[in-house]
């Protein structure tokens, strides 16, 4: 990997990071699919090209969100109780998740990934500004049930897809739980570290000894790119993430729609 190449992914880093943090996800969405564009010109061989790519956006999403959160953390954000459960009961899904992902072709994991964002992606083109006005104060406590069904599709996503989960959790959380955006937004960016470091471990231990991954790999975990998206995400994340408090998100959030719809439909078409 040349320093041109490396300086290029931390550049990319940079704006993954700062959606990261502007909208409590993990970037993944963007990740997987600049990853399969570089692994299929890079001559990567396509059993394992999108399992790299799914397993190094994972692995960038931890610099993501350790970023993002300390940055939502100080605006006093996050849930950290609704973290925790949401963490832990997506790390029950996210491991054995991955298992099943690493037996499944390149060809079914993109189809899983387009459709897991674009139905995100749907959710969040639908509802008026009038509505989401409604939803500027937490009335009550999420329900302990809701937050574990939240984090259990958080892991299956993540897995499946390479992403924090945030793409799910947010609107999980805002219309289900009936959670403030911008406090779903900072408890999202804290929980999906954990969910997303359950995620690579599996992605490593599946992938470990295959013939057909390069040299310099971890499972299926590319480093050298890894790092360099991993130094940008993590420099820029807490941006975004002051950003999102200093401004309220919802047209923001009808564009970044519009974008994970436009990813997902390049995904389907591969």
């Amino acid at each position: 990997m040349s320093l041109l190449e490396f300086l290029v992914f931390v550049v990319l880093g940079c704006g993954v990071g700062f959606l990261g943090g502007l909208f409590g996800v993990g970037g993944g969405f963007i990740m997987v699919p600049i990853l399969i564009f570089v692994y299929e010109h890079a001559g990567i061989s396509p059993t394992v090209l999108t399992h790299m790519a799914i397993g190094t956006s994972l692995f960038v999403v931890l610099f993501t969100s350790l970023s993002s959160s300390y940055q939502h953390g100080k605006q006093k954000n996050i849930d950290w109780p609704a973290v925790f459960i949401i963490g832990l009961s997506s790390a029950l899904t996210a491991f054995g998740t991955a298992r099943i992902a690493a037996a499944l072709s390149g060809m079914h994991l993109r189809v899983a990934f387009a459709i897991i964002v674009m139905v995100a992606a749907i959710r969040m083109l639908t509802e008026s500004e009038k509505k989401a006005q409604k939803k500027l104060e937490l009335l009550s406590r999420p329900s302990t049930r809701g937050l574990i069904l939240t984090g259990f599709a958080a892991g299956i996503v993540s897995a499946l897809a390479g992403i924090g989960g945030g793409v799910f959790t947010v609107p999980m959380m805002y219309y289900f739980l009936r959670m403030p955006l911008k406090l779903a937004i900072g408890t999202s960016s804290a929980a999906i570290f954990i969910t997303a470091l359950c995620s690579v471990i599996g992605y490593i231990i599946n992938g470990m000894g295959h013939p057909d991954l390069p040299a310099g790999n971890i499972g299926f975990v590319d480093l050298q790119r890894g790092i360099a998206l991993g130094l940008g995400t993590f420099l820029l994340a807490r941006v975004g993430a002051y950003v999102s408090f200093r401004t309220h998100p919802y047209r923001l959030r009808k564009l970044f729609a519009l974008f994970v719809i436009l990813v997902s439909i390049y995904i389907s078409l591969k």
